[in-house]
């Protein structure tokens, strides 16, 4: 019976019904923001995650690839998600040991060693701080020089809004950096 629901839903979606978003948001949110939790073990950054997943489902029309169970396409989609973000505070954590390495080293380390360490250590808090996608397109263009076409391959969006993300964040650090 819930997956002849699902596939009515689904169906609705795809007509552009914003009325079977806003059942489906409500039957799963909670589910998948458990999980979400189960996962971040970070109630906020949880429903973060599932919210943004909702949005990017709306706007990004993601319901349209969904071919099997939706139940099964949402907790993947918010499995992956948890995943990215458990990444990306690894790479925060890596980055702070290197921080913390240098700034604690030896009398003989240089000034300029300190500088450049707490100079990197901001920018990638202040990278932390910008929102994920833009966060992602900088580093996808800036830190791993990838093009922009394959940042925007990556982050499943179009060339324009890659730029549109760097342009933002780019400002965002200046702003902070200034």
């Amino acid at each position: 019976m819930e997956k002849q629901e699902d596939i009515i839903l689904l169906n609705r979606l795809k007509a552009g019904d914003m009325q079977a978003y806003e059942l489906l948001y409500k039957k799963y949110y909670k589910l998948l923001s458990a999980e979400a939790y189960l996962i971040l073990e970070d109630a906020m950054e949880a429903e973060d995650q599932v919210q943004t997943l909702f949005v990017e489902l709306w706007q990004r029309q993601l319901f349209n690839a969904i071919n099997g169970s939706v139940k099964a396409y949402l907790q993947r989609a918010t499995h992956n998600r948890c995943l990215k973000v458990i990444r990306k505070r690894k790479s925060v954590s890596r980055h702070f040991g290197k921080y913390l390495y240098v700034v604690n080293a030896t009398p003989e380390t240089t000034t300029v060693e300190k500088e450049e360490a707490d100079r990197d250590f901001n920018m990638h808090s202040l990278l932390n701080e910008l929102p994920l996608q833009r966060s992602e397109a900088f580093h996808l263009v800036y830190i791993e020089n990838k093009k922009y076409k394959e940042a925007a391959d990556h982050m499943g969006i179009s060339i324009n809004s890659v730029k549109t993300h760097l342009k933002l964040a780019v400002r965002s650090l200046r702003s902070r950096f200034s």
